[in-house]
């Protein structure tokens, strides 16, 4: 054996090669949106809206 594709096997090792890529850039992309909702949740944990809200005798701009 020479040791080089057919051109049959270099379009199906083309092929697996981009479906593996794509695979990959979903998982990336699941991940990157995965962390972004936790991150948004932890600020909105973070975020205490008490101070806000208007106090006795007069508003927030007071």
């Amino acid at each position: 054996m020479s040791g080089q594709l057919t051109p049959g096997q270099r379009a199906r090792l083309i092929e697996l090669v981009g479906e593996t890529i794509q695979q990959e850039d979903a998982a990336a992309v699941e991940r990157s949106f995965n962390d972004f909702q936790r991150g948004m949740a932890a600020l909105r944990a973070d975020f205490d809206p008490q101070p806000l809200q208007e106090a006795p005798g007069g508003g927030v701009n007071d």
